[in-house]
């Protein structure tokens, strides 16, 4: 069984719902592959599909990175969950 890659499109209007649709991408092609591995498919769908992971995780990183301001305030979140930021500062 061959593995066609298919491409999603996503549009100029990058919010954090695309972000977390392409998260939810990526999190079920890795799944793909894990179910891939465990079942000792042909190594090389499972390199495509791994692959194009990293090109959807790439893809997240530009998405995120089109705002610096919202990235650098997505970063400091992750790396101090409990000091969260009131809206007016």
């Amino acid at each position: 069984m061959r593995i066609r890659r298919t491409w999603k499109v996503v549009g100029t209007g990058h919010d954090h719902s695309s972000i977390e649709q392409l998260q939810l991408d990526l999190a079920a092609l890795n799944r793909c592959i894990e179910v891939l591995e465990k079942a000792d498919a042909d190594p090389q769908d499972v390199g495509v599909l791994s692959a194009h992971a990293l090109t959807l995780a790439e893809r997240i990183d530009e998405v995120r990175w089109l705002n610096p301001a919202e990235a650098l305030d997505w970063l400091f979140e992750k790396a101090n969950p409990q000091s969260r930021r009131s809206p007016g500062v």
